[in-house]
This record gives structure tokens, sequence and C-alpha cells, in this order.
């Protein structure tokens, strides 16, 4: 069953299978790195038809907290939720600067001290005015990497404010999984399928999945 309506950002395929699993394509650009694809089962009940997915949900694996001094340099200062030894000292820091300034991002290599502190002065950023973020990327162990921007801004690369010196990043050595079960509810009427609600089963992480979005109608292929 298919809709016209292609370079929408919109469920436009719908695909039912014999055994009784489904397929929503949803294709916003040419470009097949934007499309999305969701899977899960259906049934049907008479006028209606029931599709059943799930997905998991993972609590942020990297929490910051920022403080403000008048020193000029940044002051980063990392630590586990267990508090457990950080035996690699070796972190690898991205500058991110405003889009607007179109500056190159610059990465560097640094290295964190024996409390776990990194010093980063004013004078040795270059163009400190424009800069938006700060991206750090460290490897925690041999499995598990962390990564994530240290800014306050709405929108990573669009500066809003300066950002604070004083920074305390939190790395979750176990983060908190969950699984959403979706049931997504359709009615057949006239040769077509109208998608008429969506539930959600209740989960105590945020939840910061995009929820799928439908055309009016589908038209059933015969």
């Amino acid at each position: 069953m298919k809709k016209l309506g292609f370079f929408e950002p919109k469920v436009n395929e719908i695909t039912l299978n014999t055994n009784s699993t489904f397929d929503f394509w949803c294709r916003p650009n040419v470009s097949c790195f934007t499309w999305q694809e969701y899977k899960g089962i259906w049934k049907k009940c008479k006028d209606t038809i029931l599709f059943y997915d799930n997905y998991e949900v993972v609590e942020n694996d990297l929490r910051v907290t920022y403080e403000k001094n008048s020193e000029r340099k940044y002051h980063i200062h990392l630590f586990t939720d267990k508090k457990s030894e950080l035996k690699n000292k070796e972190i690898k820091i991205q500058y991110i600067y405003d889009y607007n300034s179109h500056l190159e991002n610059v990465e560097n290599i640094l290295h964190l001290d024996e409390n776990n502190d990194l010093e980063i002065s004013f004078q040795d950023i270059s163009s400190i005015d424009k800069l938006a973020a700060i991206r750090i990327e460290y490897l925690l162990n041999k499995e598990q990497k962390r990564f994530g921007y240290l800014t306050q801004n709405k929108i990573v690369n669009i500066k809003n404010g300066d950002l604070p010196n004083i920074i305390r990043v939190e790395l979750v050595e176990n983060p908190k999984k969950e699984i959403v079960y979706r049931t997504i509810k359709g009615l057949v009427q006239n040769d077509s399928l109208v998608i008429v609600s969506t539930a959600k089963s209740k989960i105590t992480l945020p939840d910061y999945h995009s929820e799928i979005m439908f055309e009016k109608s589908y038209t059933l292929d015969k």
C-alpha cells in the first residue's frame, strides 16, 4: 500500500507481509541516508489493523555540570558514577566553532593529570570568542567509549553565550536501558488505511525518539 508524498517526512509506504510482519518506510529525501524504516508485527481484526513494534531507550552515559569563575582557563574534571579509577589519561578534544564564523573545528589529543583534571588556557584556543562548544571523546575501557558536547547552547554549533569554565563530567559506567512497546492502530475505510492512534508503554527514562508521522490515509493495493 502506497501514498503519494514521497518527499514528505512521513511514512509514505506501508508493507504488510504474509508472515504477519510489517515495514514502514519514511523517505523524506532522494538520498537513502535520510530514509528510515520501522519493523514489527501486525494483526487484523475486522476493519482494524494493529501494528506492534518496540525500541530501546538508553540512559545518557555522560552527565555534565557547569560553574564559572574569573580564571581565564577551562578546568574540566572527569569521574565515574561509581568512583572507579580512570586508568586512561588520554582524551580527545575538539573545539566546535560557531557556524556563522566559518571556522574549521580544531581537534587535539590532551592528557588528564593524576587527579583526572584537564586545564586549558583560553590563550591556547584560537578564536575563543567564536567557540560554541567543546566535544570530548574518552575511552573508558577497551570496549566502552564516552563522547559528548560541553555546551549550554540549544544547538551545538550556534553560539548563544560563553561556555562556563568550570566543568564536571560524570561518566556513567553502566547506563540503564528500557524497552518501549508501541501499538499503532489503523482502520480500513473504503480501500484505504487510516492511522488513528499511537500508544506507548510507560518508562522511567526520558524518551527522545521522534514520533512516527503518518499521511492522512494510505491506498490499499488490490
